[in-house]
C-alpha cells in the first residue's frame, strides 16, 4: 500500500552536472546565444528531483510497474532551489510541478501506478541498425522516421548508481540496497538521450518531454540494450523536433519504454531584434 501523500513540497537545491557535455545548451557561452541565461540543467535531472517524492510514497513498485508522463516548459539553472508540488488527481494519478524560486513553473508531471499490467509496443522487438564508424551531424532529411537507430549496451554500475544520486540530491536509501540496488528513474531516462548521441552529432538541443513506463524494476549489474526508432518529426517556431520510441530491453524483453521528444535543431537566436 502507498504511504500518505505529505503536504510539505519536496525541496532541493539543483546541479548542472553536465557542462562538459557534448550537448553545449549545458554549457553558459553556447546557452546564451539561444537567448538562456546560462547553461541549462538536463531534463533528465528535473525529472529526477520530481521522481523523489513519488518514490518517497510508493517505493519499489513504482520503480518495478509505475508510469510518469513529464514536461519542461521552461529552464533551471545551476544552484537554483527547486520545489516539487504534489497532489492526488480524482482519476488515482499523482500531479506533481516543479517550480523555482520565484515561483516560475519549469515543469510538469504525472505519475500512476496502474492497477492492470500494460502492454509492451511491438516496436520493442524491431532489431537495431548495425553500429555507426562515423556518426553524421544531425539534420532534418537525416532524422528518419521509422528508421531504427544503433542499439546502446549499457550495463550500469552501482557507483554509476550512487554518482548519479549524488549528482540529483536523491538520499532515499533503495537506490542503496545491496549490491545490485535498484536504479534511479532518471539514470534510465537520461539512457534516451545517450541513444540519441549515438546515432548523431548534435552540438545542442533541448529535451522537451518524457513519457516513461517500468515493466520491471532495472538494477545495477544487469546488461542492458537501448534501442530507438524516430515516431514523428515536426518544425514549431523555427525549432525541429522529434519524438523517439525507446525501448530498455533485457534478455529479448522490453524493460522500460520511453517517449522522448527533443529539439534536436533550436531555433537560433537573432541577436539584430534583441
Amino acid at each position: 500500500m502507498p504511504h500518505p501523500a505529505s503536504a510539505a513540497p519536496y525541496q532541493v537545491r539543483t546541479h548542472n552536472a553536465s557542462t562538459q557535455s557534448e550537448n553545449r545548451m549545458h554549457s553558459d557561452d553556447v546557452a546564451r546565444t539561444f537567448g538562456f541565461k546560462g547553461g541549462l540543467v538536463p531534463g533528465v535531472t528535473v525529472f529526477a528531483h520530481m521522481t523523489q517524492p513519488v518514490v518517497a510514497r510508493y517505493d519499489a513498485a513504482w520503480l518495478a510497474r509505475g508510469t510518469a508522463d513529464v514536461s519542461f516548459s521552461k529552464p533551471a539553472y545551476e544552484g537554483e532551489l527547486l520545489s516539487i508540488h504534489s497532489a492526488d488527481a480524482a482519476d488515482g494519478a499523482h500531479t506533481l510541478t516543479c517550480v523555482n524560486e520565484q515561483g516560475v513553473e519549469l515543469a510538469h508531471m504525472t505519475a500512476e501506478l496502474p492497477t492492470v499490467p500494460v502492454a509492451t509496443d511491438v516496436r520493442g522487438n524491431i532489431p537495431p541498425a548495425p553500429p555507426l564508424h562515423e556518426r553524421p551531424t544531425v539534420t532534418w532529411d537525416l532524422m528518419a522516421i521509422n528508421q531504427p537507430f544503433p542499439a546502446l549496451h549499457w550495463t550500469p554500475t552501482r557507483d554509476e548508481n550512487l554518482d548519479w544520486c549524488a549528482d540529483v540530491r536523491d538520499e532515499l536509501p533503495l537506490y542503496r540496497h545491496g549490491d545490485t540496488p535498484l536504479l534511479h528513474p532518471g539514470l534510465i531516462l537520461r539512457q534516451a538521450n545517450f541513444v540519441l548521441r549515438r546515432r548523431f552529432i548534435i552540438p545542442a538541443w533541448i529535451h522537451a518531454a518524457s513519457r516513461i513506463t517500468f515493466f520491471e524494476a532495472l538494477r545495477a549489474g544487469s546488461p542492458y540494450e537501448v534501442r530507438a526508432i524516430p515516431e514523428e518529426k515536426w518544425n514549431h517556431k523555427g525549432h525541429e523536433f522529434v519524438r523517439l520510441f525507446v525501448a530498455v530491453r533485457h534478455e529479448q524483453r522490453t524493460v522500460a519504454e520511453i517517449f522522448h521528444t527533443a529539439i534536436f535543431r533550436p531555433r537560433i537566436r537573432d541577436t539584430k531584434t534583441t
